[in-house]
């Protein structure tokens, strides 16, 4: 079980005996040990109450199970309940599709959300709408599993964020580098485009994230773009969706926005996060409000009807009013789509494990979640995909909510995992999806990796294909 659920931060040695400081409102203490063949989980509050765990009976091996087990004894000790219940894995929307494809009924499924897994009313209704809303799109790939989705990771960005943990870099540090980076790019999207003809796959959605792709400087920017439309859009009949993550409002010029209108792109995002400059300050985005206004304006102007909007509940330093301050601006700019983020805190980025004392208000971060679904839905937009990451406040989850008609193909079935995904670029990760079957491909994270190996990228992806036809699963 995710022990980070109840003790935010922790990351027990299972093999060596640790006492651990939790950053937890309770100031309680976590002991975890092997003791025999068994793990005991010792939990001690302040109060000087002791709770020792072991698995109810060594023959019990549904994990599922054991996680419910745990979860209830934690949480009644604790006084603690997640908001979703001891369900921890990344997509709760994939568990209720299974349910419902098993012929369950929502009722039923409602109930298994509720009741085994011991999720909110709230959060079982959240993710029931989530996954109507999924269901044409679900239904289509299942009809033609050839269509499939094409991702292009661009790794540089104005600044990092303190909060991020993507395959980001300064564009200053590599500025020297980016036109290599952009050739052998080119070089692996030639391999993929002809994999792509080679398996008559049909193309669906083609994505630019990152990173921040409109870091590039103008010239390199249509580069990409145009190499992108030159080597799969335009060679596709069955495209639905060509969108950019335009991302930081402080990169976005007009003519990276008519190289896009001129490329075919139909949606990008432009992310505030935030509408408070004091925040975006502290979090190191270093654009303004007012960017995000001018840059929604130019969008505007150059016809782009298809705009996302990024924002994140329970930045630093933030308190409800200035949350809702974010809402109110929102609603003046009226994207086609909103993606609700909750602050995870990660490892990899630069805000500190030290900081986590300061962040943990849960109570103050639900109340932003929920603003936010309530006042989103009731400007008609709905939500059509989700999905979890670790250290999250308040253990909530991250929403798109759209218009509908709006909907992002590729954000669908990237959380779904029931479309084959190539990806393209540092730090992208391949989906080759078969029946009952996942196969993976990695590309290295790194810029210096992939500019020394990056004729190695597309040889993985092709791969994947030859496991599946040498298993009969193609």
């Amino acid at each position: 079980m995710e022990i980070s659920l109840f003790y935010p931060g922790v990351q027990p040695d299972y093999h060596v005996y640790e006492a651990l400081q939790i950053f937890g409102d309770a100031g309680i203490v976590l002991a975890l040990h092997p003791d025999s063949d068994n793990l005991l989980i010792r939990v001690t509050g302040d109060n000087g109450a002791v709770l020792e765990l072991t698995p109810p009976d060594p023959a019990v091996t549904d994990n599922k199970e054991l996680v419910r087990y745990l979860y209830c004894r934690i949480s009644e000790f604790t006084g603690y309940r997640s908001p979703w219940g001891c369900l921890t894995g990344v997509r709760p929307t994939k568990i209720v599709n299974q349910l419902l494809a098993a012929s369950r009924s929502r009722s039923e499924v409602r109930d298994e959300l509720t009741g085994f897994y011991c999720a909110r009313p709230v959060k079982a209704k959240l993710a029931l709408t989530t996954a109507a809303n999924q269901k044409a799109f679900l239904a289509e790939q299942a009809a033609d599993p050839s269509r499939i989705g094409i991702y292009i990771g661009i790794p540089f960005c104005p600044t990092r964020c303190v909060y991020c943990s993507f395959t980001s870099n300064s564009i200053e540090k590599y500025r020297g580098r980016v036109d290599e980076y952009l050739r052998l790019l080119r070089a692996e999207m030639e391999a993929v485009a002809a994999l792509v003809r080679e398996q008559s796959l049909k193309l669906e959605s083609v994505y630019i994230g990152g990173g921040t792709p409109t870091s590039l400087s103008e010239p390199q920017f249509a580069r990409l773009i145009d190499d992108a439309a030159e080597l799969f859009t335009s060679r596709s009949a069955y495209l639905r969706e060509f969108s950019v993550e335009a991302g930081r409002p402080d990169s976005i010029t007009a003519g990276k926005l008519t190289a896009m209108r001129a490329a075919g792109v139909n949606r990008i995002s432009i992310n505030p996060q935030t509408m408070n400059d004091a925040t975006l300050e502290l979090i190191g985005r270093r654009h303004t409000a007012e960017d995000t206004l001018r840059a929604f304006e130019l969008a505007r102007a150059q016809g782009f009807d298809n705009i996302n909007a990024d924002i994140i509940c329970g930045l630093p330093g933030e308190y409800f009013g200035m949350f809702s301050h974010t809402l109110d601006v929102l609603e003046t700019l009226a994207p086609e789509s909103v993606t609700v983020h909750t602050l995870s805190v990660k490892r990899a980025a630069d805000l500190k494990r030290d900081s986590r004392r300061e962040l943990l208000r849960s109570n103050v971060t639900g109340r932003m979640v929920g603003s936010a679904c309530r006042r989103l839905t009731t400007r008609g937009l709905r939500p059509y995909y989700m999905y979890r990451q670790k250290n999250m406040l308040g253990n909530h989850e991250n929403v798109s909510y759209c218009l509908p008609g709006h909907e992002s193909p590729y954000n669908i079935h990237i959380m779904e995992e029931d479309q084959t995904i190539l990806a393209l670029g540092a730090g992208g990760v391949s989906k080759r999806v078969t029946p009952g079957v996942i196969r993976r491909a990695f590309n290295v994270k790194s810029v210096e990796e992939y500019l020394a190996r990056s004729t190695e990228m597309a040889a993985r992806k092709r791969a994947l294909f030859e496991e599946a036809e040498r298993n009969g699963t193609t």
